[in-house]
């Protein structure tokens, strides 16, 4: 049986204020004063709430893809600013937010269906490389880098190499207010002004 995506997110946002809430009551009581502290804590929180199953399995990927990474990456794994991402990006108007955070909610939506998401250089993107992965969306890293500004807005068109049905990939950006045109196996990211 499939979980719809709205029930997903329900959970991930469920579980995104319990960790935010839990890590905020500790700071409150004085249990946690420093960033590393804050760290532990979460890291600690995820692994006691995956021990006991406090979550829905909807969410048990996610717990575990938290934990590996604070585990690995310590305190530059930014468990909390994930956390705080995954709670704004679940629970409020996605409308409302800017052009590269709505992007990344979209490309994030379309990982958990199977897509993956590959920063190529030009060379790979011209020779084609990664054509034959299925289903991705390829987009040239220093393109990306350039099409935003400092707080988050569209300024360039953004083109994505699509190996697979480029119509998902188009129906993923209207349901996030992003407009895109496809051609081929190719679907841009339009900025605002060039709607």
């Amino acid at each position: 049986m499939v979980t719809p995506p709205d029930q997903t997110t329900h959970d991930l946002a469920h579980l995104a204020f319990c960790a935010l809430v839990a890590l905020q009551t500790a700071i409150q009581d004085g249990a946690v004063a420093s960033p590393m502290a804050e760290h532990l804590f979460i890291v600690r929180w995820l692994a006691t709430a995956q021990k006991q199953k406090r979550f829905p399995k909807t969410v048990a990927i996610d717990i575990q893809l938290l934990l590996d990474k604070g585990r690995k990456q310590g305190l530059g794994a930014k468990l909390k600013s994930h956390l705080e991402y995954v709670w704004r990006s679940c629970s409020g108007d996605l409308r409302q937010q800017n052009d590269l955070f709505r992007l990344t909610y979209t490309l994030e939506s379309l990982k958990t269906l199977g897509w993956r998401n590959e920063l190529v250089t030009s060379v790979e993107w011209d020779s084609g490389t990664l054509d034959d992965v299925e289903p991705a969306l390829c987009v040239v890293k220093v393109a990306l880098q350039s099409a935003f500004t400092s707080d988050g807005r569209l300024i360039t068109q953004l083109a994505f190499k699509v190996t697979g049905d480029t119509q998902i990939v188009v129906d993923a950006l209207t349901a996030s207010s992003l407009t895109a045109d496809c051609r081929g196996n190719v679907v841009t990211l339009l900025p605002q002004h060039c709607q």
